[in-house]
């Protein structure tokens, strides 16, 4: 009798267990390579493989923005192998939103030097490096397309978002990360990928917040601590620096910045994906192809192991079905009002 009472008792409680497993998403940052995260989550939604909640840094914090904002696997990649998304990481502005009056006007001189005797020396001042090596005008319009109506659906919330999110940026005055859960989605993420010379950082709370790299570049702790989930699946494409070469810039610099990540994580916690890159560059971007498939590839080979310690399944065409739903109540892009400073009331006549 008491062996039948066990038995019933077994049969109730693993499909509620099996019901209430939630599982928790850790993209880590790494520039180009993060694209290996597109793969993964490929992967995971066609064997029915649910993602509940998404922590992520830098090339992390976009992957996983993107997919909380209901972007599926597919259009992703339609957007990272776009024209906007080329003019986003190499700065370069489309010819429609340059000001005639930004350009300078043409003249028949080879050269054209303007001096003025009022000018001192002692206004002068050398500027030997440029403030970014990517020029953030056409990044910050970008964002405003991508993330605006998310963060105004979810009410600057990001729990509220298609799945909740959190990403990592760096304050780097008061040297720790900074764990962004709420407010504007885009400046989140344009924070959290802010590699200090390589884009300008953003200012949140009146804090310069840089690469959440710098602190915390594989952020499990963040998903334990916010979300709590059974079990997490974590891909790591990053490694910590190591010894740079003389005329590797790049290198020296994330020496000089980077702290060192714990990229592990406990059998117990969950299943980790590792992927190590000789070859990539911080903005291989064009190489989308093969890092997805790498990604895709590696998590099929895993998908056995995925499986035996995720017992919840979930429908790709219901996770579709959701994402229509969450989609068709973004409201619409307009604006209210516009504030233009630096002007005159000539010039903000024109740009209005």
């Amino acid at each position: 009798m008491k062996q039948r009472i066990y038995i019933l008792l077994l049969l109730i409680l693993i499909p509620l267990q099996m019901e209430a497993q939630k599982v928790g998403l850790v993209l880590s940052g790494g520039g180009a390579k993060g694209l290996t995260h597109i793969g993964i989550i490929r992967a995971l939604e066609e064997n029915e493989i649910p993602i509940d909640y998404i922590t992520g840094t830098s090339m992390g914090a976009i992957v996983g923005s993107l997919y909380a904002m209901g972007y599926s696997p597919d259009e992703m990649e339609q957007l990272l192998k776009s024209d906007d998304f080329k003019r986003w990481y190499s700065g370069d502005v489309e010819e429609k939103y340059i000001y005639y009056f930004k350009k300078n006007p043409p003249t028949p001189e080879f050269i054209n030097i303007r001096i003025s005797l009022k000018d001192s020396l002692k206004s002068v001042k050398p500027h030997f490096l440029p403030n970014s090596i990517v020029d953030p005008i056409q990044m910050n319009i970008v964002f405003l397309q991508l993330f605006a109506q998310s963060t105004a659906a979810c009410k600057e919330n990001f729990d509220s978002l298609f799945i909740p999110f959190r990403c990592i940026a760096s304050d780097v005055y008061n040297k720790r990360a900074m764990i962004l859960k709420d407010g504007d989605l885009g400046d989140a993420v344009r924070a959290s990928m802010s590699f200090p010379a390589m884009f300008k950082p953003i200012e949140i709370d009146s804090i310069l917040a840089y690469d959440g790299g710098i602190y915390n570049n594989f952020p499990v702790n963040v998903m334990k601590d916010d979300f709590h989930p059974d079990i997490i699946i974590g891909s790591t494409v990053s490694t910590n620096p190591g010894k740079p070469k003389e005329g590797d810039i790049m290198g020296q610099l994330e020496n000089m910045i980077m702290q060192k990540t714990d990229y592990t994580l406990p059998d117990s916690l969950g299943i980790l994906l590792t992927f190590k890159y000789d070859n990539v560059n911080l903005m291989d971007f064009n190489r989308f192809d093969e890092l997805h498939d790498i990604g895709y590839k590696r998590t099929l080979e895993m998908m056995d192991s995925i499986k035996s310690r995720i017992h919840r399944r979930v429908n790709p065409a219901q996770i579709e079905a959701r994402r229509l739903a969450y989609k068709s109540n973004l409201p619409e892009l307009r604006f209210k009002k516009v504030n233009i400073t630096g002007a005159n009331e000539r010039q903000k006549q024109y740009i209005r």
